[in-house]
């Protein structure tokens, strides 16, 4: 038990972590685009699928506060690893050359941080309902509570539409690095999926992100109304 304790004291260990902690919130990101793509099929689909949450309140908070508790872990990992890897190497480097890392792995950081602070926008604004017009306690004709109403005002303002817009580029470059980075810390690497794990990253980027913006554009647009 003291070894376990110690090796994920270490940096390898919390890069194990870390990665692993990642790519949970990369499957949550995937499903929570699928359940919301339900507005595609209207009101009763996406408000009963709300509903059928809500239902089950236990499971519900234990998801809520699993998920809070793997983000702030993953902030933290993120945040000692990047201090461990600054006082390595103290004095930076006059001159940087980026001749294999991606644009994406060089603004990490950046993304975190946009990524971060779109969710606690989104939390408060969708979720909570702190932010935006009072709308948590509408209910549609079937007598669930209206989220479809709420996602459709949500969008029609440009303003939240910029937010939003800002927030997935950040996801986008975010999750491109994330994930391929993860699989290669969890040692997943061989010659002839090397391709296939390279791409992952990319690939889930632009299948989550494009999910999420065909949302927000439909509803802008007045596709969905």
């Amino acid at each position: 038990m003291t070894r376990l304790v110690s090796h994920l004291q270490s940096s390898v260990g919390k890069k194990v972590v870390m990665a692993l902690t990642g790519l949970g919130l990369t499957i949550y990101a995937i499903f929570h685009m699928l359940g919301n793509l339900q507005i595609f099929e209207g009101p009763h689909a996406l408000n009963s699928y709300a509903a059928f949450l809500r239902d089950m309140p236990i499971l519900l908070w234990i998801a809520r506060i699993g998920l809070l508790s793997i983000v702030v872990l993953h902030i933290v990992l993120a945040i000692q690893l990047s201090l461990q890897n600054h006082r390595a190497r103290p004095i930076g480097y006059a001159i940087h050359r980026y001749r294999q890392a991606s644009l994406a792995s060089r603004a990490m950081t950046v993304s975190g941080m946009v990524l971060f602070l779109f969710i606690v926008f989104h939390l408060l604004h969708l979720t909570a309902g702190f932010i935006g017009s009072p709308t948590s306690d509408r209910v549609d004709a079937e007598g669930y509570r209206d989220v479809y109403g709420k996602v459709i005002l949500a969008f029609q303002n440009p303003l939240v539409v910029g937010l939003y817009l800002v927030g997935q580029l950040g996801l986008a470059f975010h999750l491109s690095h994330a994930v391929s980075s993860s699989l290669q810390t969890l040692g997943l690497e061989h010659a002839a999926l090397d391709r296939l794990f390279k791409a992952a990253g990319p690939s889930v980027a632009l299948l989550v992100v494009l999910g999420n913006v065909a949302i927000i554009f439909a509803v802008f647009l007045r596709i969905v109304r």
